[in-house]
């Protein structure tokens, strides 16, 4: 706790020799991608330090659980210890987006303090998704699940994106909003559900997605 103490001090220290503002906000958000049934709904968190019309960012944000496909998981028969059954279990695979994006932004307006303006930003991300599945109900004294069956699991990957937005300030803070294009650069091997025979053939990250970001910010330190 100590050391973060430290940290904030001389970051302080830092901005308040630049001719500089920094910006705390937070609000709605959404990703949607081409093969997903509906957008992915939830909350940004952001972080900005701005010099005159360039700043550096960091955006985290996170969904709410959603379910987004169905599969059929095969079953062993309790007695003879294999797939004889023939007896399929169906599975709701839930996921959850968590994001958190790393740029830099580019400003354009006449007074940025003030007044409509627009910007432009490039950023990599680093994306997390948390998999879960939920089984129906079956009869435990004649099935059991297979060896290889995992409830839940993490995939993660990296990004790279662009976006651009407008915002409002006045006297009380800045609204924002806008939109972004990303692209999935690598899939980071992980432990996952993704690895279970019944569906390891099941790409749960789209190449392309799209994210929608509207909140409000504030600054809480300038130095002009």
């Amino acid at each position: 706790m100590l050391k973060r103490f430290y940290i904030l001090c001389l970051f302080l220290m830092y901005v308040s020799v630049l001719k500089a503002q920094v910006f705390l906000g937070g609000g709605l958000n959404s990703v949607a991608a081409f093969g997903i049934k509906n957008p992915y709904l939830g909350m940004n968190l952001l972080g900005e330090y701005r010099q005159d019309d360039l700043s550096y960012f960091v955006k985290y944000f996170t969904s709410l659980p959603q379910t987004d496909s169905q599969v059929l998981i095969p079953m062993d028969d309790v007695i003879a210890g294999d797939f004889t059954s023939n007896y399929t279990l169906n599975s709701n695979l839930t996921y959850r987006y968590s994001v958190l994006e790393l740029g830099k932004r580019y400003y354009y307006g006449k007074d940025l303090d003030f007044g409509p303006a627009t910007y432009f930003s490039s950023h990599l991300a680093l994306i997390m998704n948390e998999i879960k599945l939920k089984n129906d109900s079956f009869d435990e004294t004649k099935y059991r699940l297979p060896s290889d069956y995992i409830e839940k699991g993490k995939l993660y990957a990296l990004a790279a994106g662009l976006n651009a937005g407008l915002q409002y300030s006045f006297y009380y803070g800045t609204f924002f909003a806008d939109c972004g294009l990303n692209y999935v650069i690598t899939v980071l091997n992980s432990p996952t559900i993704l690895q279970q025979s019944s569906i390891n053939d099941f790409s749960s990250f789209k190449q392309l997605f799209f994210v929608f970001n509207f909140g409000f910010k504030k600054t809480i330190f300038v130095n002009y």
